[in-house]
């Protein structure tokens, strides 16, 4: 993807950009404030970067919304290893910490380790930017939590390192936009939105579907639909690389379900 611009939500330094830079290092990397924006931005020209669903507290529903608002596809799925670290102002020792900063699912991913120390805990916007915000309090009594990879950075010490609640800590990004890149994983990997008929075993009946076809449900999670008080939609993921077992899973939902669209077919990376 060289020369592609792809977009991306947060500051330098972020866990999204160290995606990119070990996937695309020679794509032209734009950081975003939001996620909308990065979607925004990618429906337009290029390609956008969402992170997904993380393994420890689920999906990011903005990041999701968003790709499905402006109907981006899904092109390729990264999962990346979340090493968190308590990271300061160089010199900073731990013992002179009272504040610590970080987006607020980080703050989350670390709680167990955060309510041993006696400090206040204020959320902000991006991991990456907490970290960089340091350098104009000049204040060695503030800590962030981060990605491991500020410990190339001469500016900021690395308190500790591995922090999570779990070590099995992963994230999962996609790759989204209007027109496929050239990528040549294999596409055997589905996501998509369900809405079921509103009367009783209709999910049911939908999900019958998916079991005479023989197809493995990897997720199914339920979504007020806005503006529609108590009804529901669902978020899809399954196995399959064949687009006509697609095609004749869209044909027989569309006769138990209200809606049934993919939002992508693509592959997955491990980093």
């Amino acid at each position: 993807m060289k020369n592609k611009k792809i977009y991306y939500q947060g500051s330098e330094g972020s866990y999204s950009e160290s995606v990119l830079l070990e996937m695309f290092p020679d794509s032209e990397l734009i950081s975003c404030k939001t996620f909308q924006d990065v979607s925004i931005n990618a429906s337009n020209d290029g390609f956008g970067l969402l992170p997904i669903e993380n393994s420890l507290v689920g999906t990011v529903i903005e990041a999701y919304e968003s790709l499905i608002e402006y109907e981006l596809e899904i092109f390729l799925e990264v999962k990346k290893k979340i090493n968190h670290a308590l990271i300061g102002l160089a010199g900073t020792q731990k013992q002179n910490l009272k504040k610590i900063i970080s987006h607020p699912q980080a703050l989350q991913q670390c709680s167990k380790y955060l309510n041993k120390l006696d400090v206040e805990l204020q959320p902000v916007f991006d991991t990456a930017g907490g970290v960089l915000s340091l350098l104009n309090t000049k204040s060695e009594e503030i800590g962030a939590i981060a990605g491991e990879h500020f410990d190339n950075d001469e500016r900021f010490t690395i308190i500790e390192k591995n922090i999570s609640n779990h070590e099995e800590n992963y994230t999962r990004f996609f790759l989204t936009g209007k027109t496929p890149p050239p990528i040549k994983e294999d596409k055997n990997l589905r996501s998509a939105i369900l809405v079921a008929q509103d009367e009783p075993g209709s999910l049911l009946k939908a999900l019958t579907v998916f079991d005479v076809l023989k197809l493995n449900l990897t997720k199914l999670e339920s979504r007020p639909i806005l503006g529609s008080p108590w009804e529901y939609k669902f978020y899809v993921d399954y196995q399959n690389s064949d687009t006509k077992i697609d095609q004749l899973l869209k044909d027989n939902l569309g006769q138990v379900a209200k809606e049934f669209k993919i939002l992508g077919k693509y592959g997955s990376i491990n980093l």
